[in-house]
């Protein structure tokens, strides 16, 4: 399944591409409340238009190649409760606004390259360090 990263436009339609056959997907800000696209070699940044994604409880983006940073508009998912970067070449710093999801639960950004310095908001404090190690 090919989801090119400028599809995600805000609109509530998306292309998805697979085996050649491209499919319109009507309602995708809408219907999508869990997306696992684990081990799947995809590289590029994660968009900003992803915090679009409102009704997400779950996403797993870990083993693959993405790299920049991870979107502040991830702060916008107030319905998350897990969210796997690890295993990718994510860098730069932990956006202070994935501290404001109240429901995460299950937080993992080890094994990339973000600096250290994990922001001061209480929902962080309840994660154990693994979720953190691996990065500069």
């Amino acid at each position: 399944m090919d989801i090119p990263s400028s599809h995600f436009t805000g609109k509530d339609t998306v292309t998805v591409t697979n085996k050649g056959l491209d499919v319109k997907l009507v309602k995708i800000l809408k219907i999508f409340n869990s997306i696992d696209l684990s081990s799947n070699q995809f590289v590029g940044n994660i968009p900003e238009t992803i915090g679009n994604l409102k009704m997400l409880y779950l996403l797993n983006l870990s083993n693959n190649a993405l790299t920049g940073s991870i979107p502040s508009s991830s702060g916008n998912l107030e319905q998350l409760e897990a969210l796997d970067l690890s295993a990718n070449k994510i860098n730069g710093i932990i956006p202070r606004e994935l501290g404001s999801l109240t429901f995460l639960s299950f937080l993992n950004l080890s094994y990339n390259q973000l600096i250290r310095r994990i922001p001061d908001a209480t929902q962080f404090s309840t994660f154990e360090e693994l979720a953190f190690e691996g990065n500069f």
